[in-house]
């Protein structure tokens, strides 16, 4: 309307100052001069009126200007929305946002596009801050304090941690159910990597009325080369023989990568190099060979040059070499330990830790079990009381035990005697008929099987062992199955006993039972099921960084005192805590890679991974039309570096701003009031006066 005015008033004025300067005078001079005079106090008063209206507009203007007119294009109108504003910054501080771009780090680059958008925030708006990973952390709802906020901006610092984006959303979600009367708005400023995209579900109707962000950073081609995993492939390490590492690595770029050399290290010392070219999204499976040098508990880590992303490149590992096993074989009569001895012999061969005693059921006592790891019953019938208790004490003070039942066993004894403490299973009925050779079960390598049969569940039928008949394990709680017949009853299972692990065959060492003892997988599956049993539980196990770690110490009171070190020299105490009735010392979370210590007194106990999740280094950005497709086109927007963000947000919000229109058009009115207010009198008028005179 102003605007309006001002526009019609501008040809008024100059008309009006030029009205008359160019019309006949037919007058006698002293009526001339009368008639001049009253024109001229008129035209005075006009420009003073003129001058008044004007100075006027230019106040009204100015005054317009301040107060920041808006239109929106909705039915808010002229004005705009007077509502206040409430958002959600969602901050990703995952590892992939360390990613090396040419102006810097992607976390940099974020943190000053969330400082920068903060600054748009009035006092009356609440703003959240969600710094998010695996799991997000709210900071303090501040409301009206920006510089408090953005100095907790400036504080963080990207984390190990993988993108866990459901949880974040989520947490913004329950902040902005509440704010029903704002404007309710969500900045995402991520790195965009695809990893945890695909598991977030359509939300287009999630959060009605919801303006959403996304900060898109300056997308390159992000290339990546990261180890994927690591592992040994020995299930019998020992000093003196070669070791085999498998390493898996990864080209996510989609050039191909030359001169790559991945570096092996035990013990802090290299100890194998090896050159990888891996094309264009390719994974590759390398094998490094070390010879350890000593028994224990070692560990180490492979590793490739740096590029722009370092943190995914080295991959940690532990492992422990036995000094010695020493295994003893127990059964009834000769005939029923012949296969396992003849097979655990052959298995000692190669196998220097590993030593093999035999003998027979009615020797069993305290004397023999003496330093013996691990104990395998062949074909067990039935135990005195004496001798069964032997068992139960042999097994809670961290010895192994394999029971293959007998044909003949009674089912009563195992029920009632010696299962009960030691493995939460029933015997029940025998499943199939010994008798019959043409109906039988096989192992089923599609079931979940423990990794130690890793290579020995072949496809073809001919290669398994074929399973006549077996006693049906009816499981309870905690047991384990390590792999399962084709009809889904466990084969072969595992429990705890306080500090020892019992494993059960669910069928005895007999033809008429099954072809097991001649067939391809019984050597090796002895000689590995004496090795899992005779090393530390946790020996094969890695954490990725966000987990809680459960460690059993073997040997440690529960009521010593154990503090976790983090492979950046923190240290933390930590307590026991009661899992599936054994004690574990509980991490509730490890926030870096690397290898940790548990320490007793200063002395390492323990050594285990803990590595990075690396579905987060595929540094890939996600296509904006697929980011539209799950929060709905309309009310997604993307920001970028550089952009005009009041124009861009507060234009959403507030409506188009008019000030500026406002503040020329009150320049232009004070120019035109500066010369109707000052403009020299006609030339008409200053000819007459001379006439006059």
């Amino acid at each position: 309307m102003l605007v309006g005015l001002a526009a019609a008033v501008i040809p008024l004025a100059i008309h009006l100052l030029h009205r008359g300067n160019t019309r006949p005078l037919p007058f006698s001079n002293l009526e001339f001069l009368r008639r001049l005079h009253h024109s001229r106090m008129r035209r005075v008063q006009l420009r003073q009126w003129l001058v008044l209206l004007l100075r006027t507009l230019i106040i009204l203007l100015i005054a317009t200007a301040f107060a920041r007119p808006a239109f929106q294009d909705d039915a808010s109108g002229w004005g705009g929305s007077s509502v206040p504003a409430a958002a959600a910054f969602l901050f990703d501080r995952s590892y992939s946002t360390t990613y090396h771009l040419p102006a810097g780090r992607l976390f940099e680059q974020l943190q000053t596009q969330v400082l920068a958008t903060l600054e748009l925030f009035e006092n009356r708006d609440e703003v959240l801050l969600i710094p998010f990973a695996s799991s997000p952390t709210p900071l303090e709802n501040t409301v009206g304090d920006k510089i408090s906020l953005q100095e907790q901006v400036r504080e963080l610092l990207p984390t190990e941690e993988s993108t866990d984006l459901g949880k974040a959303l989520q947490n913004a979600a329950r902040y902005l159910e509440e704010k029903q009367q704002s404007n309710r708005e969500i900045f995402l400023f991520t790195d965009l990597a695809q990893h945890n995209w695909s598991e977030v579900v359509n939300l287009r109707d999630w959060l009605p009325n919801t303006t959403l962000y996304i900060a898109t950073p300056e997308i390159t081609e992000r290339a990546n080369i990261h180890i994927d995993d690591v592992r040994i492939a020995s299930w019998m390490p020992a000093t003196g023989n070669k070791l085999t590492v498998r390493v898996d690595l990864t080209n996510s770029s989609a050039q191909s990568a030359k001169g790559i050399f991945l570096d092996l290290y035990i013990d802090d010392e290299r100890v194998s190099r090896q050159e990888v070219n891996p094309g264009p999204g390719e994974q590759v499976q390398v094998e490094l060979k070390a010879t350890p040098r000593r028994a224990g508990h070692l560990s180490g880590y492979v590793e490739i040059d740096d590029d722009d992303l370092p943190l995914d490149n080295r991959r940690y590992f532990a492992f422990y070499i036995p000094e010695a096993i020493n295994l003893l074989i127990l059964g009834n009569k000769p005939s029923d330990i012949y296969f396992p001895r003849r097979a655990l012999t052959t298995a000692a061969l190669s196998d220097p830790t590993l030593n093999v005693r035999s003998g027979f059921l009615d020797d069993l006592d305290a004397d023999a079990l003496r330093g013996v790891h691990v104990l395998l019953l062949c074909n067990l019938q039935r135990l005195n009381a004496a001798k069964t208790a032997l068992l139960h004490e042999f097994v809670a003070a961290g010895g192994g035990l394999i029971v293959f039942p007998s044909p003949q066993s009674e089912l009563n004894y195992y029920n009632r005697n010696l299962l009960p403490g030691l493995a939460p299973v029933l015997f029940k009925e025998v499943l199939g008929n010994p008798a019959d050779k043409t109906a039988f079960q096989l192992l089923d390598p599609d079931r979940p099987h423990h990794p130690l049969l890793q290579g020995l569940l072949r496809q073809k039928p001919e290669d398994q062992p074929h399973f006549y008949a077996s006693f049906e394990l009816r499981p309870k709680n905690n047991l384990q199955p390590l792999v399962y017949f084709a009809d889904g009853h466990p084969a072969l299972a595992q429990a705890w006993k306080e500090r020892g692990r019992t494993v059960l065959f669910a069928t005895p060492l007999s033809p008429h039972w099954n072809d097991l003892p001649i067939k391809g997988l019984f050597v090796p599956l002895l000689h590995r099921l004496t090795r899992h049993l005779s090393l530390p539980p946790d020996h094969r196990a890695s954490y990725q960084v966000g987990q809680a770690v459960h460690r059993y110490l073997d040997d440690i009171p529960i009521e010593s005192t154990i503090k976790a070190e983090s492979p950046g020299g923190n240290r933390l105490l930590i307590s026991p805590e009661l899992v599936e009735d054994r004690y574990f010392w509980k991490i509730p979370q490890v926030d870096e890679s690397g290898l940790w210590r548990l320490l007793k007194d200063g002395t390492v106990v323990d050594t285990f991974p803990v590595n990075l999740d690396t579905r987060e280094s595929v540094m890939t950005a996600v296509d904006r039309d697929h980011l539209q497709q799950i929060f709905g086109a309309e009310r997604t927007h993307f920001i970028q570096p550089g952009d005009n963000l009041r124009a861009e947000i507060l234009g959403r919000r507030y409506g188009r701003e008019f000030w500026r229109e406002c503040l020329v058009l009150a320049l232009i009115l004070l120019v035109l009031e500066l010369w109707v207010a000052h403009r020299p009198h006609g030339r008409l008028e200053q000819s007459a006066a001379r006439a006059a005179a």
